[in-house]
């Protein structure tokens, strides 16, 4: 049996866990999405984009921002108590399960000496920053545990809110959000196109040469 490359394991991770957990966001509202998040943000390596864009989609963004936030905050205590008492070794052994490695850790460490405590709401706010990395590393930097839950629970909410907005906003119109995403997607093309053509244009002109000093 041929082994799977890491992109396509974890698409496919994603595509289980994301099916198995909607019909438990729809049955139970709120504390569905409480539990979906707590998992994502703890150790399910599922997209929060994907939950919460969905999450939208059948309920108000305010409801999805409370809930959402209660429980990534959850799930970002055990990330935090994973970094607290097992350290770099415990991201040596559990981190390729979690798609995060050791660079992942240095880099959000060296962020947490640039902006401080902001680093956590920095990375809660942004969407798409791994912010499980962020959990872990101020675990294992000691970082204190009542700052870090309000930092994670305030700039979950923001994010929480406009993901879910975007998904509200899919429901109530469809067929214009459909045409504002073709356009934007074949602007992106042409975009990519005209990019590589300048390019090839300006590998293909011969360099000119520089005029020779005279004395």
């Amino acid at each position: 049996m041929a082994s799977l490359d890491p992109i396509t394991l974890l698409a496919q991770t994603e595509s289980y866990f994301f099916e198995a957990l909607k019909p438990v966001i729809l049955a139970y509202g709120g504390l569905g999405i409480a539990f979906a998040m707590f998992l994502e943000s703890s150790f399910v390596p599922i997209p929060s984009e994907l939950i919460l864009i969905t999450a939208g989609l059948f309920f108000d963004p305010v409801t999805v921002a409370f809930w959402g936030a209660i429980g990534s905050t959850l799930g970002a205590i055990v990330g935090y108590y994973i970094g607290f008492y097992g350290g770099r070794p415990a991201v040596r052994k559990i981190g390729p399960y979690l798609f995060i490695t050791q660079e992942r850790v240095d880099r959000a460490e060296k962020k947490f000496k640039e902006w401080g405590p902001k680093a956590i709401f920095i990375s809660r706010l942004i969407p798409f920053i791994p912010f499980k990395v962020f959990s872990i590393t101020s675990g294992i930097l000691r970082f204190d545990l009542p700052p870090f839950v309000i930092m994670t629970f305030l700039g979950t909410i923001p994010r929480a809110f406009i993901l879910a907005l975007i998904g509200n906003y899919i429901i109530q119109y469809k067929t214009k959000f459909l045409i504002v995403l073709a356009v934007a997607v074949l602007i992106g093309i042409a975009g990519y196109v005209i990019k590589k053509k300048i390019e090839e244009h300006r590998k293909n002109q011969p360099k000119a040469k520089l005029p020779k000093k005279t004395k």
